[in-house]
């Protein structure tokens, strides 16, 4: 199961009828629209995953800091959002403005009362649109996070939309994947949200063929037993040379390789 994933402005857009992959996005924003608008909605119904998941997120974004791999906390995209978990409890605390999108308009219509006041003043924009369509500003953020719905698009979608990312960063800023990992050789498709589970080769694979590097790889620890792994990738532009990344890729550590 797929997780099972300036005063604020909400934009949005359209989709393209057109396109092939529209029904299943269709169905994918039918589903998640329905899905309450609390944390235990955005987990799945797997609303103690909470804790350990922004624990391990804090250390990774620690490691890329001390790596000097993320370089500023100045502005971060938090994509597929939802009502703003990660926002609230990860970027928030890490860094000085979050932007949010989301596909689904109900839950960035609910993020203000989640975040509460205080912490609704420190997000910057909100887009309502899927992220098969959505383009960041260019030039624009330090850090780009994807969390779980990155499932939610095509292969070639998914291509993309890491371009897309890759234009969007500023000097010494990264984009973050994390998401579940398919032990099987091949995609598991979840007839409930409509949504993709890929094996660790094709998210590789495919960040690649975006034109980025993986930087740092890691996995996620203390989730239940009999769930999908969920790994983190770290990229970079393959052009951007700024930051000390030689070694970074090599340093998967033991407890990186750990199961669970």
């Amino acid at each position: 199961m797929y997780f099972n994933q300036y005063k604020s402005l909400i934009v949005q857009s359209k989709p393209n009828p057109m396109d092939p992959d529209e029904k299943i996005y269709e169905k994918a924003h039918d589903h998640w629209s329905s899905v309450a608008s609390d944390v235990d909605g955005m987990l799945g119904g797997f609303a103690q995953l909470h804790g350990p998941d922004i624990h391990d997120s804090k250390e990774f974004i620690a490691a890329l800091r001390k790596k000097k791999v993320l370089n500023h906390d100045g502005r971060v995209l938090d994509c597929g959002s939802g009502i703003g978990r990660v926002t609230k409890h990860l970027l928030l605390p890490l860094f000085q403005t979050v932007d949010m999108v989301d596909f689904a308009e109900s839950f960035i219509e609910n993020s203000r009362k989640y975040l509460g006041a205080e912490a609704f003043g420190r997000v910057g924009q909100q887009f309502v649109e899927s992220l098969h369509t959505f383009t960041p500003k260019p030039n624009t953020y330090d850090c780009i996070w994807v969390q779980w719905v990155s499932g939610h698009l095509s292969d070639d979608h998914f291509v993309d939309f890491v371009r897309r990312c890759v234009a969007a960063l500023k000097s010494g800023g990264c984009i973050v994947f994390k998401d579940n990992i398919t032990p099987m050789a091949n995609k598991d498709w979840d007839e409930v949200d409509h949504s993709w589970t890929r094996p660790h080769k094709l998210m590789i694979a495919l960040f690649e063929k975006a034109g980025c590097e993986v930087v740092l790889d890691r996995k996620q620890m203390n989730f239940p037993r009999g769930m999908y792994e969920v790994r983190m990738f770290a990229l970079k532009p393959i052009r951007d040379n700024g930051a000390d990344d030689s070694n970074v890729s090599k340093e998967i550590s033991g407890s990186d390789q750990q199961e669970m």
